[in-house]
């Protein structure tokens, strides 16, 4: 090969090595750029990008209870359940007035001897107010007639009867166990004819109607 077709050779593949290299290093160091979406067309459809929705669950209402086909509980079961929670219930003597009962009618009479609700104490751990109160209510058909809590011998942080009378015509009780606040404790059915089952209570007639035993219902 003549000595002047070499040296132009070797002149061509070093211009073209250069500048492969240079466009090399402009790539790295001017990326390439990505392209910009243009606007549609006159008469084309623009695709917007899809989009998450997030919907929140809808509450569910509470089914209603029907209490005509709660299955009763046995007076006994409900009495220890009671027992436990210091709430004693018992049949109040036949003809007494006492605790507010002589005003409620004629029917299955009942006492529920509570514990005391006591104004809050730092120095006593004790929940001052673990009962507030019962609620009895007929079951299917009949009443209840209910009175209010009574504070023995008339002193606030006393013990509290509370006086029951249900219709003879109430087949079922639901009885429940309110805290402050009308907090539900406990709550049961039972068969009304059943309450017969309770004990009478522990005491005397006395003149201002009747005095009961407190230490056959202990409160604490």
């Amino acid at each position: 090969m003549p000595i002047r077709t070499s040296i132009a050779l070797a002149l061509a593949a070093a211009l073209s090595l250069g500048a492969s290299t240079s466009a090399w290093a402009q790539r790295r160091s001017h990326p390439p750029r990505r392209p910009t979406p243009t606007a549609a067309r006159p008469g084309s459809v623009a695709v917007a990008p899809p989009t998450v929705a997030t919907t929140e669950a809808t509450p569910q209402a509470r089914p209603t209870l029907d209490l005509g086909e709660v299955i009763p509980v046995p007076v006994s079961a409900v009495d220890g359940m009671l027992r436990r929670m210091r709430v004693y219930l018992v049949i109040a003597p036949p003809g007494s007035t006492a605790f507010g009962i002589g005003a409620l009618g004629q029917g299955r009479r009942i006492w529920a001897v509570l514990p005391s609700c006591r104004t809050t104490n730092p120095d006593d751990d004790r929940e001052p107010c673990p009962v507030d109160r019962l609620t009895l209510e007929a079951v299917i058909r009949g009443n209840v007639n209910s009175g209010t809590p009574t504070f023995l011998g008339g002193v606030a942080d006393a013990r509290r009867v509370q006086s029951f009378v249900v219709e003879q015509s109430a087949p079922r009780v639901r009885l429940r166990v309110l805290g402050p606040g009308d907090r539900v404790r406990y709550e049961a059915v039972v068969e009304a004819d059943r309450l017969a089952d309770l004990q009478p209570p522990e005491g005397a007639s006395s003149a201002d109607g009747f005095t009961l035993d407190l230490s056959r219902y202990p409160a604490r």
